[in-house]
Parts: C-alpha cells; structure tokens; sequence
C-alpha cells in the first residue's frame, strides 16, 4: 500500500521477512517479497560494512520502480573519522548511488560522543552537498546539537534532522521534509508503540506538505513490522 502522506519502512527487511514470513507472503528474494507490502526501507548494513555498487543495482531491480532505499552512511565517516577532512565520505557515498532514482535519502546518524563542532559541521556539510544533492537525515545524539545554531547551519545546507520521538501537534514540519525513526520506548529496539501513538503520528504526517519517511527500528522482535502496517493503514484508509 502507498500512503500520500509519507513513506513507511523498516529498518532493514532481511531478519523481519525471514522471521515473520507470513507477513510478506509471495515469491522471490525476502526483498521482492517486501517490497511488496512497504514502498521503502532504511538500509543499516552500509553502516556497518561496505556495500558494493552492484550490491545496491541488485536490490534495485528487485524492487518496483516505485520503491525507495534510504542509505545509513559508514561509521568510517561518523565514528572513527567523526566527520573530520579524513572521512571517507565520497567512497561510501559512491556505491550508492547504483540505486538511481531509488535512492530516496542518506542518513547521517552520530556518535553520541560527538558534540556540535560548528566548523567542523559546515566543512563536512560543504563537501557532502558537492558529492551528493538529495535528502540527507541528519541523527546527532549528543545534547550539544540541541541550539539555534545547529538547526540553522542543517537548514542552510538543506538537511533534514531526525525525530526520535512520536512528534506532538506542535512540533514542527521540517522545511526540508521530515524524517522520522522510531526505536521503542521504553525498551529500545522491542517496545510497540501504542494505538493512541500512530493515530498521533498520522494525524501530524498529514497535516505536512513536505516529504515524509517513517522508519521503525523496534524490530528486535514483532512490534515494528506491526507498528508499520498499522501506520500505513491508518494513513491510507
């Protein structure tokens, strides 16, 4: 099902197809069977390994032509560079980009140790927009990115930051879309969010006007596949 109001995802297909496989019922790859119920996922194993170019042309052409992957960068460039002149960041964006128009968005997510560092953030910035003009989500988690200053410096560069927790009715619509990644509470990575939680976050993803991407990363067990499909339904009843 396509939602007109955002796109909806799991972080990663692989472990939740094969362990919940009736909920991805037909034939082919576990990604062809997936894409079949959700029109985008996040892609977390770049984060950890490289990925080759022929490796992301692959799952590509085994996904509709309306499918979209969004891409976490290496940890090469967040945690052991920490977005220094030393990050690799045009090898890692690279392969990616074998995903064509299917590449919806990069996801830049922060070591937790890595304060706000205003020039070192616009020098990265500066060479990630030369190399690629698409949507980047941008995750800090130290409490150092939470300031004007940083949310002005991701605008001007058109960034997208991430929301982490169901958004309220006052919390804003990001000017360059939104990108949301659930990860449970109050057990990280296993709670469901509730009936009462998705009714709220549909009810703010549609009063947005710009693009949307919801990510549940609860999927430790059943209650992100789950929270997924009830999103989507609600959003496209």
């Amino acid at each position: 099902m396509t939602s007109p109001y955002a796109r909806i995802g799991l972080a990663g297909w692989s472990e939740a197809v094969s362990k919940y496989r009736a909920r991805f019922p037909g034939e082919g790859t576990g990604l062809t069977r997936y894409a079949s119920t959700f029109t985008f996922v996040e892609v977390n194993a770049s984060f950890y390994r490289a990925v080759r170019a022929e490796t992301f042309a692959s799952w590509a052409e085994q996904t509709p032509e309306g499918f979209r992957f969004s891409v976490k960068i290496n940890r090469a460039v967040t945690h052991a560079a920490r977005l220094s002149a030393n990050a690799t960041l045009e090898q890692a964006l690279e392969p990616m980009m074998s995903l064509g128009a299917k590449l919806a968005a990069v996801l830049i997510q922060l070591p937790p140790s890595l304060a706000f560092d205003p020039d070192r953030t616009e020098a990265f910035l500066v060479r990630l927009r030369a190399a690629y003009s698409g949507t980047v989500a941008w995750e800090p988690r130290h409490p150092s990115w939470a300031v004007p200053e940083a949310d002005l410096l991701l605008a001007a560069h058109g960034v997208t930051p991430v929301l982490t927790e169901i958004p309220t009715a006052q919390t804003p619509h990001g000017a360059t879309g939104c990108y949301v990644r659930l990860h449970g509470t109050p057990r990280r990575y296993r709670s469901s969010y509730s009936a009462a939680d998705l009714s709220a976050l549909a009810a703010w993803l549609r009063e947005g006007s710009s693009p949307a991407f919801v990510v549940f990363d609860n999927t430790a067990g059943p209650a992100g596949v789950a929270n997924a499909m009830d999103l989507q339904s609600l959003l496209t009843d």
